[in-house]
């Protein structure tokens, strides 16, 4: 699940999640969400592993050797794993272009 944005958007994206476990029973998500909000998916029962991403603060210093080790350590924690789908429900060309493209599955 990749929704990255304010802390509304995913609050309100916790329902999806039960949904999902009503319709197919044992289903697991990892969730990519922006490190301020990193706490919130965590309190989903479905939520395996919550994948904090930076990218507020990783664009005022793209470039910085501490931010390309930051980058580089979350692309890792994104392959880490060969999913069964990507759900982006963010929809935007940040998440598409630094969490969908990057993690192995089928994108939804």
């Amino acid at each position: 699940m990749v929704k990255t944005s304010s802390m509304g958007d995913v609050l309100h994206t916790l329902p999806a999640l039960t949904d999902a476990q009503q319709a197919i029973p044992g289903i697991k998500f990892d969730w990519v969400v922006e490190e301020g909000f990193a706490q919130i998916p965590s309190w989903h029962a479905a939520v395996e592993r919550v994948i904090p991403v930076a990218i507020r603060r990783w664009r005022k210093a793209w470039f910085s050797a501490p931010i390309k080790a930051e980058r580089k350590a979350f692309r890792e924690a994104l392959q880490a794993e060969n999913y069964d789908a990507v759900i982006d429900a963010q929809g935007l060309v940040k998440s598409a272009a630094l969490v969908t493209r990057l993690a192995h599955g089928a994108n939804l």
